[in-house]
């Protein structure tokens, strides 16, 4: 097997982890469990997501027309 692929495999068990610690410890502030909180969370998820797939995007060439070759 190639290291880089064991090291995504590395890199996606701890990306599970790190999911689980911080949803139980969001689970335990009592304002991230309320509606508001969630509303608050979910918003600041997207914004994130969409900022770092764009910066992916720009990084990988797709905004120029697709990814070039070499």
């Amino acid at each position: 097997m190639k290291k880089i692929i064991l090291m995504e495999m590395v890199l996606i068990g701890a990306s599970i982890l790190v999911f689980r610690s911080v949803w139980a410890l969001l689970d335990s502030v009592a304002w991230a469990s309320g509606g508001v909180g969630l509303a608050v969370l979910l918003v600041m998820g997207i914004v994130a997501a969409v900022f770092a797939m764009r910066s992916i995007e720009a990084l990988s060439g797709k905004g120029r027309g697709g990814l070039e070759d070499g």
